[in-house]
């Protein structure tokens, strides 16, 4: 995460009268009277502001809590999910502008939901009072004190029974497979539309780690490895398919699998350029490692935080762990 985002995050939190926590990079506390939370999409200017609220100690009314985005031109859709509304705010051009676009929409949305008699309370069970935000598996969730007890006796068994589930080694490499292929054919596609295959080698980065954790059921740090070998091995072909069918059609005497073979022998010869040939392939690679890494890292992420259960805290920056500084 940038510098310059994360003093952004601190800004914000301070100007709300809100808490930054230094985990998830969520700004919770109470503003008007209700536990709220906001959530940023993908680093950026724009949030998701969360509230949990009951009506009359019951379920609210989802049409009711919709209602809320006429109050404001910074809050664009309302998500609901039982006593839980996700606000989806306006993204700011400007940090300046952001943070009057957050101060707004707060302000509108609470001021709402006391003019409708909505009460905070438990997303979880629905009873009113103060509830708690804690950071559930890297999520924000806005709990009492016994629903709070109940989520982590889930998430124990859930990540007991992920561990125990056994890695399909043979359906990953085939997934893993299918996915590269996916990606070399957008390297050949790409490639014979004249295009330099950057965006091929993101999509065959991004597929073919998916296409193992889907067959084999979970990405482990084996899955990673074998799938990074595939990568690299079908970037090189995928490219080498692409300059054979250009070089089949520029000499009229090759077909596209004799022009696959000789390859090396045109380089050599100089039939075909070699530095360009290189520098393309070497594009690929880079590019291929943009959309891989990320995918690893994100997924190595979540499943450090997929047994994390607790409170949020408010800590200052020296505290912040490694991967958010």
């Amino acid at each position: 995460m940038k510098k310059s985002y994360k003093k952004a995050l601190l800004e914000f939190s301070e100007q709300l009268g809100l808490t930054l926590d230094t985990q998830t990079a969520i700004i919770f506390g109470v503003h008007n009277g209700y536990s709220v939370c906001l959530t940023p999409v993908n680093e950026s200017y724009q949030f998701t502001l969360s509230v949990a609220v009951s009506y009359e100690e019951g379920m609210p009314d989802a049409k009711v809590l919709k209602g809320a985005v006429s109050t404001s031109r910074t809050v664009r859709a309302c998500a609901v999910q039982g006593y839980r509304a996700n606000y989806s705010l306006r993204a700011g051009m400007t940090k300046k502008k952001t943070g009057e676009n957050l101060q707004e929409a707060l302000l509108a949305v609470t001021s709402y939901l006391h003019e409708n008699a909505l009460k905070n309370c438990c997303q979880s069970c629905g009873a009113s009072g103060a509830a708690e935000v804690y950071n559930i598996s890297g999520t924000a969730e806005m709990l009492c004190g016994d629903c709070f007890s109940k989520r982590c006796e889930e998430v124990a068994e859930k990540e007991t029974q992920q561990n125990q589930k056994k890695e399909n080694l043979i359906g990953g490499i085939v997934g893993a497979l299918l996915g590269s292929i996916l990606g070399a054919a957008a390297i050949v596609l790409l490639g014979q539309l004249g295009y330099v295959a950057a965006l091929s080698g993101l999509i065959l980065g991004v597929c073919t780690l998916k296409g193992y954790e889907i067959l084999a059921g979970r990405l482990s740090k084996k899955g990673i490895v074998i799938s990074i070998i595939i990568m690299l091995i079908m970037v090189y072909v995928g490219n080498r398919v692409d300059w054979s069918i250009s070089a089949a059609q520029y000499f009229e005497d090759l077909d596209i699998l004799t022009a696959f073979r000789l390859i090396p022998d045109l380089l050599k010869e100089g039939y075909l350029e070699s530095g360009v040939y290189y520098g393309n392939l070497a594009m690929v690679y880079v590019f291929t490692l943009v959309g891989a890494i990320p995918t690893i890292i994100s997924t190595l992420r979540a499943r450090k935080q997929a047994n994390v259960s607790h409170k949020m805290s408010g800590d200052t920056e020296k505290h912040w762990p490694k991967d958010f500084q």
